[in-house]
């Protein structure tokens, strides 16, 4: 694959999930049971073929997507299937999520956790997986979140840190996914890291975006691929700014910016490539 431009923008502006590419399967939604029986169909096709999505879009009235993401509603098995919603546009999303897709949410986890250690800070960080956030109209769950455990009074209650992982998504989805953490209106956070999986060959592909200058800007952009059982990894470390994750200047000793190491990137890809049998 030809290597793209580390730094590129993207506006926070635009559609959630009207503007989302065709291969994307559509419907009306009609109760709990026509989900069911759509997701097993779409499912079944997912698993045997690479070019099928991962994600199945619904169009439904307002006050049925509101009662879907009730958080008194969260432990309903239909509201875990949901991964994001938007209220005027009047749809919401349904992500059949593979053994790779979660397998690498766990690991970035494990490796910023890991980065985070030396410092002495891993405990004072929460962690999320797949914890709905709420915008003004919209909402969606990250593959992962962090926060800080303390909090200055004031601070947003949002994740200061997501990751979006893609086994199937377009680009303009996951571009999309973007827009929506680094929003002010929506999630709110300061970084957004987004993970490619693909499907056909092992080749990782992780970006690093932040907000600027009311864009969402990718700061850092990384390969990683496998030839001849030998890893090889574009662009180390991985950079997490610490103010961007703690919210907080480095004030103590040892505190700084979080670089996840070559290492560390590579023991992701392979655990990946191990999930998909490569």
């Amino acid at each position: 694959m030809a290597k793209q431009q580390v730094s590129y923008d993207l506006d926070l502006g635009g559609s959630f999930l009207k503007g989302l590419p065709p291969s994307i399967k559509r419907y009306t939604y009609h109760g709990e049971e026509q989900l069911f029986d759509i997701f097993q169909s779409e499912f079944t096709r997912f698993e045997a073929s690479t070019e099928i999505s991962e994600e199945i879009l619904f169009h439904a009235s307002k006050e049925t997507i509101e009662t879907i993401f009730n958080p008194e509603n969260e432990d309903a098995s239909i509201s875990k299937l949901c991964t994001s919603f938007d209220l005027i546009e009047q749809l919401f999303l349904v992500t059949m999520e593979s053994m790779p897709h979660a397998k690498a949410a766990d690991l970035m986890n494990s490796a910023i956790r890991d980065t985070l250690t030396p410092m002495g800070l891993s405990s004072c960080l929460n962690a999320y997986p797949s914890a709905h956030v709420r915008g003004q109209s919209r909402g969606k769950k990250p593959d992962y979140s962090w926060n800080p455990i303390r909090q200055e009074p004031g601070q947003p209650s949002s994740p200061s840190v997501t990751l979006e992982v893609a086994y199937s998504e377009s680009d303009s989805k996951l571009n999309s996914d973007v827009r929506f953490w680094l929003n002010p209106d929506d999630g709110n956070a300061n970084i957004c890291l987004t993970l490619r999986i693909n499907r056909s060959h092992p080749e990782i592909i992780i970006e690093v975006w932040e907000r600027q200058n009311n864009k969402a800007h990718r700061s850092q952009l990384t390969f990683i691929t496998s030839q001849n059982n030998q890893t090889h990894v574009s662009d180390h470390p991985l950079v997490i700014p610490f103010v961007s994750l703690f919210r907080r200047n480095s004030t103590r000793p040892g505190e700084r910016d979080l670089a996840i190491s070559q290492q560390q990137l590579a023991r992701v890809a392979e655990g990946i490539w191990a999930e998909q049998g490569w």
